[in-house]
């Protein structure tokens, strides 16, 4: 017979003695293991042909030994051979493992003849099992099998675990893991089991690991090793916390541990802070928007006093030097101007005029007047979309250069500067940056320079007002330029936000809403959209007036007289592919259907649509709950063409989100 090469693992060292003595016999070589963790270990030096394993032992049990050596790349031609005590009573679970013979432990005579039958199996080329060996004169035992049912159900508790689940050994080496603790780690149970933990966790925390498992060789004491949510352990891209507990079993020393995974809620924190501080900018924000508008009318009217003197003692005043003076005056005056001008932007009064634009074309017009003489290398690039956004010119304008001339000065007037604009999802931008982006389509335009940048300490100040890292006074401007185009963009239903690091240069990104306005024009000419509006009013007089105030603001507006007309030329219009933009209806007519009633008759047929109820009464019950009566929102009569600018706004800002 050739020698084979054969490692026999049981715990017990009479039947490690009994199985060795038959394969010696039969002229093999043969090695003992206490368990699977000590078999593994002899893999390696001692590949063998052939394995004999018990099911039931500490530290690796035999079937999870199976499961390795069946699951590991230059293991699978190892013939298997199961011997166990339990068989009669597992017998299902046993055939289960793999192995291409299962044995029962009898009497020694009995399990010698299988051992040998076992020997020529494999060398005649046989594998696989469908009946266990030797059960012949054996007895099912009660006791042994109640044993086996509380061994399965911890173990399917221990494997169902939500956390994951793992036991070490003395030296720290993984004895047992759950699928959670796998997938955690990212390994097969196969790759997990027998390596140390440490091989398995960031280089960062390999000596606090040390210290802890050699201190607990040393005093035995309880103290666990913690990894909490504040300090959790990256695997990978994933946060992970870790709490590793000793236990003493007379001699022995075992550990258990449970991971937990809170990336998801660490991501959560991360977003919930963020937005916490882009709460509590909007606070600051918002307390200015209550004070801009009184103090930018007062001091206007102050200002014009003093503007008015300064320009007649110009006039009255011979001396020259007093001249001078009230000429360096008048400037700053003039400076004192723009500010409030710039700071009544926060005002809640303070409605964008917006209009189509294409923000390609704005960009490249503004870097080419504000850096084509300079010494800064400009690169404008698109993903080819037509990016027409409905804005205010002149407030982006002002955002666009506040944001460009940081760039510059951050550069000292040379470098580079990137401009980057794409159409984005706002939902799938808010998962991937984390930054609170409603849904819907967005321009995103990206500004990057090659500056000197600046740290996290700064970073957090940014759109504070009066906050600049430039020398304050008339030449250097006031620190406000940033909380103004913060508070722009919001009013464009928009976000900007900057991102920084020292000697790595500044990006800052601002999202604009793409709206319906923007998406009919593409491909089209930008700036001839012109909302179509139906009113309904049976009062001739207030048909003109509303006429008059929508054409000014350049609507296309169709009058009529009662609620039937307003039903019948609104469903003509859908039906012809052109429906209303907004539709005024007047609540109280003398004859025929009110505007209640036309509402309730047109609602839903075109969601885009804004229904408008009007009346002279503020008391009625529409006015106060719009909603509940098929309308979007409601305006007593008579109104301003403020009115109507802050309706249009309001359809706008509607159609953008």
């Amino acid at each position: 017979m050739t020698e084979h090469k054969v490692l026999v693992v049981d715990n017990s060292p009479v039947i490690l003695k009994i199985v060795s003595k038959a394969l010696e016999d039969a002229g093999c070589s043969v090695q003992t293991a206490a368990d699977g963790l000590e078999a593994l270990d002899m893999l390696m030096e001692f590949p063998p042909d052939i394995i004999f394993t018990d099911l039931v032992m500490p530290k690796i049990d035999g079937a999870k030994l199976c499961h390795i050596v069946r699951n590991t790349p230059g293991y699978e031609h190892i013939f298997l051979v199961v011997l166990s005590g339990i068989a009669l009573e597992d017998d299902m679970n046993v055939l289960e493992l793999g192995a291409d013979i299962c044995i029962a432990k009898g009497p020694g005579a009995t399990m010698k003849k299988h051992i040998l039958a076992a020997l020529e199996r494999f060398e005649s080329g046989l594998r696989g099992s469908t009946h266990i060996e030797g059960l012949q004169g054996l007895y099912p035992r009660e006791v042994t099998s109640e044993l086996l049912v509380n061994k399965r159900h911890n173990e399917v508790i221990f494997e169902r675990m939500t956390e994951g689940a793992f036991e070490l050994d003395g030296f720290g080496r993984i004895v047992r893991a759950n699928p959670v603790c796998c997938r955690l780690f990212d390994s097969s149970e196969a790759e997990i089991l027998g390596s140390r933990l440490v091989d398995l966790l960031p280089e960062d925390h390999h000596l606090d690991f040390f210290t802890w498992i050699d201190n607990l060789a040393s005093t035995r004491t309880n103290t666990p090793l913690v990894f909490d949510y504040s300090d959790p352990v990256f695997l990978g891209t994933q946060q992970v916390t870790f709490t590793l507990v000793p236990i003493y079993e007379e001699e022995q020393l075992s550990v258990i541990g449970i991971m937990k995974d809170v990336t998801d809620r660490k991501r959560m924190d991360a977003h919930k802070a963020r937005l916490e501080k882009e709460l509590q900018r909007i606070s600051k924000l918002d307390a200015m928007a209550t004070m801009a508008g009184g103090i930018a009318h007062d001091f206007n009217n102050l200002l014009t006093i003093i503007n008015g003197n300064v320009e007649m003692a110009k006039i009255l005043s011979l001396d020259e030097k007093v001249n001078q003076l009230l000429s360096e005056t008048g400037k700053a005056l003039q400076l004192t101007t723009g500010l409030i001008r710039r700071f009544s932007t926060f005002s809640d009064n303070y409605l964008p005029s917006k209009s189509l634009v294409c923000v390609d074309e704005l960009l490249s017009g503004l870097l080419e007047n504000e850096l084509g003489d300079s010494d800064v290398e400009v690169q404008l690039t698109s993903d080819g979309k037509v990016s027409y956004v409905d804005l205010d010119v002149d407030l982006m304008i002002q955002v666009f250069q506040n944001i460009i001339l940081n760039a510059v000065e951050a550069m000292q007037g040379k470098g580079q500067l990137s401009v980057e604009l794409a159409e984005i999802n706002g939902r799938e931008e808010a998962e991937n940056t984390g930054q609170p982006i409603a849904d819907g389509k967005f321009i995103r335009i990206r500004i990057t320079d090659s500056g000197c940048g600046m740290d996290e300490a700064r970073l957090e100040h940014i759109f504070d007002a009066y906050f600049s890292t430039k020398q304050k006074g008339i030449q250097k401007g006031m620190g406000l330029g940033l909380t103004i185009a913060h508070a722009i963009v919001k009013k464009h239903g928009g976000l900007l936000r900057i991102d920084s690091r020292p000697d790595s240069g500044c990006t800052a990104t601002i999202y604009l809403p793409v709206g319906r306005g923007a998406q009919r024009c593409v491909g089209g000419e930008a700036g001839n959209e012109r909302l179509r509006v139906l009113i309904m009013d049976d009062d001739e007089i207030m048909r003109k007036i509303f006429n008059g105030m929508f054409e000014e603001c350049n609507c296309d507006v169709t009058t009529v007289d009662c609620g039937e007309e307003v039903v019948r030329e609104f469903d003509d219009q859908l039906t012809a592919g052109r429906p209303y933009d907004l539709v005024l209806l007047d609540l109280q007519v003398d004859k025929g259907l009110d505007g209640l009633g036309a509402a309730k008759a047109i609602a839903g047929r075109s969601p885009a649509t804004m229904l408008v109820a009007m009346s002279e009464d503020a008391g009625h019950e529409v006015m106060h709950d719009p909603q509940t009566f098929y309308c979007t929102t409601a305006v007593e009569k008579p109104f301003s063409i403020d009115t109507v600018k802050t309706l249009l706004n309001d359809y706008a800002r509607a159609n953008t989100q």
